[in-house]
């Protein structure tokens, strides 16, 4: 396949960073990794002030009218976020400050949108988030997407995942990768990996930056190509010899009931095959998956999974980055508090829109939960306006614990975990998700709505 070309790369010197108030401080992304940082009202006015004035102008007044504690916490401060590159050689915080309308209780802008650029895929795997394909319809047009991704931008939502279906099937992705970067945003595909050839891998190569995630399901062809299709298996390996040839990327795997003995396996192809991450995922009773709820692991079989995970990384050449907090190693009683209400992250940390501009607070939750449509209302009217996500914002989801548990109130809502899997598996939005019950039952206590888990390679 011959991918289009219209768009003009535009070479843009931009601060690695952007300072993006909130509600409760400020987020910071970093361009360079596509990450967010919180910080609260405090550090978000001294990140802010340094933007404008150095280091050592703000570390002077400080010496004179701060305790010699608090002098001590500025200079840990600075030592801190001065190794992670957040400070210009004349010692300034090297970000732009987006100028917004804080709201009172959500986020300026979902911290990722995850846009569907395909409605196809060349495979029909029985797990598959996307549902019944192909689709058949008006796709958002590249001038539609300049304005989206303009409107993103000003929003503060730098993290943009392509997908689909399968999004190489679009003539014109580099196009809409260029439209994307060139409004500042940081774009993730995530691919079969079966139409890499080495033009693609060339095409990622020359854009930076681009993440790049293909999927595999297992470590060998028998348990994947039971999923995939027979012969993907030794297919995407030899595509993904191209790839490496011309960019990093990312093996993606769906953890299943079918392969939660596999995990260490995995980590080791990926190391195999020259991935610089390994990234795992619970599958969800979403799309397809909902007709093959066997595949869906227990939160046992999910938990003890990611342990045996954390205690083979020390051995296998990865290191763990990104724990699940379902997992029994990752017990944190203090995190940073980003939204209000009890949700997951639909609708207070992303959001996703479908190929013809369907928004959604999150593409698991199916057509019944979409908010409206980007051609007839901006991304921003939606996110802060819209029933759907006010609704979603708000719904009664309690916990007589203070938010210290992850058992349901007494009238048995919503406490934590995944809405979606609440749908699913408990018959509405607001029910307790049973992953949760599981946890409380094991005696886990704080349940957060990340569930990922990255083993990435140590490069030398």
């Amino acid at each position: 396949m011959r991918y289009t070309h219209s768009v003009e790369r535009l070479r843009v010197d931009r601060p690695p960073l952007v300072l993006i108030p909130q509600f409760f401080g400020c987020t910071v992304f970093d361009r360079r990794n596509s990450r967010y940082l919180p910080f609260d009202h405090e550090a978000a006015g001294l990140l802010t002030e340094l933007v404008d004035i150095p280091m050592e102008q703000v570390h002077g007044r400080w010496r004179a009218t701060e305790s010699a504690e608090r002098v001590a916490a500025l200079e840990r401060f600075f030592d801190h976020f001065g190794d992670l590159g957040f400070f210009t050689l004349d010692r300034r915080l090297a970000a732009d400050v987006l100028s917004v309308t804080v709201p009172d209780d959500h986020l300026v802008g979902p911290l990722a949108v995850h846009l569907e650029v395909a409605s196809a895929c060349n495979l029909t795997c029985t797990h598959c988030f996307a549902g019944d394909l192909p689709r058949h319809e008006q796709r958002l047009s590249l001038i539609e997407l300049g304005s989206l991704f303009g409107e993103m931008a000003s929003m503060g939502s730098f993290r943009l995942g392509l997908t689909g279906g399968e999004p190489l099937l679009r003539r014109d992705l580099f196009d809409v990768i260029d439209l994307a970067t060139n409004h500042g945003l940081c774009p993730c595909i995530t691919t079969n990996g079966l139409l890499i050839d080495a033009e693609v891998a060339r095409g990622f190569g020359e854009r930076n930056p681009v993440w790049i995630n293909v999927s595999l399901e297992e470590a060998t062809a028998e348990t994947n190509d039971a999923v995939r299709g027979p012969g993907t298996f030794d297919r995407v390996l030899d595509r993904l010899a191209v790839l490496r040839e011309y960019t990093p990327f990312t093996l993606a795997f769906t953890v299943m009931s079918t392969n939660v003995d596999e995990v260490e396996q995995c980590v080791e192809l990926a190391e195999r095959v020259g991935a610089s991450t390994a990234v795992f995922r619970p599958l969800y009773p979403v799309g397809v998956a909902r007709r093959h709820l066997d595949l869906m692991p227990t939160f046992d079989q999910y938990s003890v999974a990611l342990r045996r995970l954390a205690q083979a990384a020390p051995g296998s050449g990865a290191h763990l980055r990104h724990l699940d907090p379902f997992s029994p190693a990752a017990r944190h009683e203090a995190q940073p508090v980003t939204f209000t209400n009890l949700g997951c992250g639909a609708g207070n940390l992303v959001c996703s829109i479908s190929v013809s501009g369907e928004t959604n607070p999150c593409s698991f939750l199916g057509s019944d939960h979409v908010a409206g449509t980007l051609r007839e209302r901006s991304l921003s009217s939606l996110w802060h306006d819209s029933a759907g996500f006010k609704a979603i914002r708000s719904l009664p989801g309690g916990n007589p614990c203070g938010g210290g548990c992850a058992t349901p109130d007494a009238d048995g809502h919503f406490a934590g975990g995944c809405r979606a899997r609440a749908l699913v598996l408990n018959g509405s939005i607001n029910a307790p998700d049973p992953w949760v019950d599981s946890a409380a039952a094991a005696g886990y206590r704080r349940m957060l709505p990340l569930l990922t888990v990255e083993q990435e390679r140590h490069v030398r």
